[in-house]
């Protein structure tokens, strides 16, 4: 059951991969959020079990129970507010109709967290990360695109008051940005970044056409977990190093220079 809940939610998510204005979904299979949380639904039934057995669900994940109770209690609240639109009274009215967007909106944002709180965690969450740009198909346009890409991300670094380095850095002639990479550190750094890598892509006029014809222009993002640092002992028994030289006419240094080195770790036959 919580496969199938998980696999839903994925399905959600991973359109959001794609970035950028006039974009189009990329799964036109990937059910909507109202579905998922439908009353009756894999995902809402889910969440009831998981409340109902609220002793164990308290242990061992408290914050998706706290979250869950939250937007039970928003659901609820805003069920009531919506009998106030049949009111006689035109200002309660338009009060209620201020307080149901805003309740709807709260509940939009707890069903985002829920669904991220559902997607299993891992071991790299809390490490830093090396963020890598690249432009794509477009041409200068693809390469305007993965600049504003990079400053948005720097931007959004900035507001989680992470620490951001640039690493490499090599801009077009028209001021895009044909590939960059940076250093990202910060609480839960990877964690909130880890579903941004892999192909974005844009549809819009470009600054470079004169026809205003729309064109489709893709760059490419790698998000890859700073290893943490551990120390590493190797045993020099564990090492078998082998030499070769080169053989037959030549300068002074054949025959006698080891000019190839393989290193062999035994136990693993790494080389």
């Amino acid at each position: 059951m919580r496969s199938r809940v998980l696999w839903g939610a994925a399905r959600w998510l991973w359109p959001r991969g794609a970035v950028g204005p006039a974009r189009r979904p990329l799964s036109s299979g990937s059910p909507p959020l109202e579905e998922l949380f439908a009353r009756g639904g894999p995902l809402r039934t889910f969440l009831e079990r998981q409340a109902g057995s609220e002793a164990h669900l308290k242990v061992r994940r408290p914050e998706l129970l706290a979250v869950i109770k939250l937007l039970n209690e928003k659901e609820q609240e805003l069920r009531e507010t919506e009998h106030l639109l049949h009111d006689e009274n035109e200002d309660l009215r338009k009060l209620a109709e201020n307080e149901i967007t805003l309740c709807q909106k709260e509940i939009t944002q707890l069903k985002h967290q829920i669904i991220l709180l559902l997607v299993p965690s891992e071991e790299t969450d809390e490490n830093d990360l090396i963020l890598e740009v690249t432009a794509g198909v477009g041409g200068q346009e693809a390469m305007l695109f993965t600049s504003e890409i990079f400053d948005m991300y720097q931007q959004y670094a900035a507001f989680k008051r992470w620490h951001f380095e640039t690493l490499e850095y090599f801009p077009s002639e028209l001021g895009g940005l044909r590939h960059a990479s940076a250093s990202i550190g910060g609480s839960e750094a990877y964690r909130h970044m880890k579903f941004e890598g892999g192909v974005h892509r844009v549809q819009r006029v470009p600054k470079t056409e004169k026809q205003g014809r729309i064109h489709t222009s893709t760059m490419t993002v790698a998000i890859l977990p700073q290893p943490t640092e551990i120390n590493l002992v190797i045993n020099p028994k564990d090492l078998r190093i082998d030499t070769k030289r080169a053989s037959g006419a030549g300068g002074q240094h054949v025959n006698t220079t080891d000019s190839a080195v393989r290193i062999v770790h035994l136990p693993t036959d790494w080389k």
